[in-house]
């Protein structure tokens, strides 16, 4: 359009020579081009897209999220410094399974964000919020002392994982069939809900069912989990973590105490000794750490120090061994291991960190490098194919689909993204959560 307008205005200019006829022209010309350039804009945003599910990873070096959206599957959506959050700063400040909307575009076969909403759930009518200040005083008093009852309404598993102490478990869908069975008697009780955070719908929904039950108290800490575990306060692990958890369990106490009685699968690492074991913990810091001792100051002081580490799962046993023996469990006796041996449970696709290497010695597999192409050309693995994360789909033409793919990257986000994106396009595709270092005379180091 703007080319048409240009050739118009020189033919007028050439028909006449006045300043007049050539400044009107050039208003007219200008004021079209600004037309033209509004109306490819608006053709621009109502061709956007808009995609809501939980998030599942965040590549910060890529600059990249993957979604669980439903009916969809998993979505990659990369943002850019133009991206405009909602309830949140920027995308550090969005958690593990938040519930995000995203409104993108596609370019070139990757989906770019311009939008990033974190949803809010919203409190029932009646329901009022309980603010971290208040809960941990109503936590320090105790359920009997602080008249209230905390419940966590999330599934059983993430419960016996790790949760706000005093806590008892009745997840919103066990509320939804069992009623107030699962609540106390006294509907004058006040009642507190909380589940994973400000995205998280099931302590509003468990709220709002607890009012249409009769019960008058009713209260929300929106912020869940998430944010006591931010604010670095203690999470408890159920007696059903210790039992059957795929965890690390540490008992604090002096060998001497220990021996007249420990907790089967303990091992036995002082206090007084903690702080220069580190070497001995799973390079893994996803791996589930729970303490266990007979002070609590031992077992927060524990806590800390793991947490100094980066363990991200770390929780305490609250009564150690007199409260797995008042259960009617037995406890082992004599000297307990002092050796850590724990392996990670896989997700679906991922592979253990010997598979790798192994496949690597042999090239059995190729590798595919989900890092981006200056990080690619630092260094990379002999044979490895360079397919950045946020735009994987581009690449589908160099991929071998009669071969074992094994896609890897830094810390093992963006490798997962990979997998994400191929798994259903016909390759048979693998990843590790592992990071992988890489000096600058090529070589490199494989981490857990």
């Amino acid at each position: 359009m703007a080319r048409l307008i240009y050739a118009y205005i020189d033919i007028l200019r050439k028909i006449s020579k006045t300043w007049e006829v050539c400044t009107i022209m050039g208003r007219m010309m200008k004021m079209l081009v600004t037309v033209a350039a509004g109306v490819a804009l608006f053709a621009a945003n109502s061709s956007a897209e808009e995609a809501k599910g939980k998030l599942k990873t965040h590549a910060a070096k890529a600059k990249t999220i993957s979604v669980k959206v439903e009916g969809k599957g998993v979505m990659l959506f990369r943002y850019t410094d133009q991206t405009k959050f909602a309830n949140a700063r920027n995308a550090n400040e969005i958690g593990e399974d938040d519930t995000l909307s995203v409104e993108f575009s596609t370019t070139d076969g990757a989906n770019v964000a311009s939008a990033i909403t974190r949803v809010v759930a919203k409190l029932p009518e009646g329901v009022s919020a309980i603010t971290m200040d208040e809960l941990q005083t109503l936590v320090k008093l105790g359920p009997e002392k602080g008249n209230y009852v905390l419940v966590d309404s999330r599934p059983v598993s993430r419960f016996n994982d790790g949760h706000i102490p005093t806590a008892i478990s009745v997840p919103f869908a066990d509320l939804e069939k069992t009623k107030e069975s699962r609540l106390p008697a006294d509907k004058s009780k006040p009642l507190i809900f909380y589940c994973g955070g400000v995205t998280c719908v099931l302590s509003p929904k468990s709220a709002g069912l607890a009012k249409k039950l009769g019960y008058a108290n009713v209260r929300v800490f929106s912020d869940g989990e998430p944010a006591w575990k931010k604010a670095e306060l203690p999470l408890h692990a159920s007696l059903e973590f210790v039992k059957e958890g795929n965890i690390v369990l540490v008992d604090l106490r002096d060998p001497a105490k220990v021996a007249k009685g420990y907790i089967p699968r303990a091992v036995n690492i002082p206090a007084g000794q903690l702080a220069s074991r580190q070497s001995a913990f799973p390079a893994s810091k996803g791996a589930p750490i729970v303490f266990y001792s007979d002070n609590e100051a031992e077992m927060l002081a524990a806590l800390e120090t793991t947490r100094d580490w980066e363990y991200n799962r770390t929780s305490l046993f609250p009564g150690g061994v007199e409260a797995w023996k008042a259960k009617g469990l037995e406890v082992k006796n004599g000297a307990a291991p002092t050796a850590i041996t724990w392996t990670r449970k896989l997700a679906p696709g991922e592979i253990y960190v010997a598979d790798l290497k192994k496949a690597i010695e042999t090239g059995s597999a190729v590798s595919i490098d989900g890092r981006t192409p200056e990080e690619f050309a630092a260094g990379h693995l002999k044979g490895a194919i360079n397919v950045p994360a946020d735009e994987a789909v581009k690449h589908l033409d160099k991929l071998p689909k009669d071969k074992q793919l094994i896609s890897y990257c830094s810390t093992g986000a963006r490798a997962e993204m990979v997998y994400d994106a191929l798994k259903d396009k016909g390759f048979n595709i693998t990843f590790t959560k592992a990071g992988i270092e890489f000096a600058k005379d090529g070589s490199y180091k494989v981490l857990e």
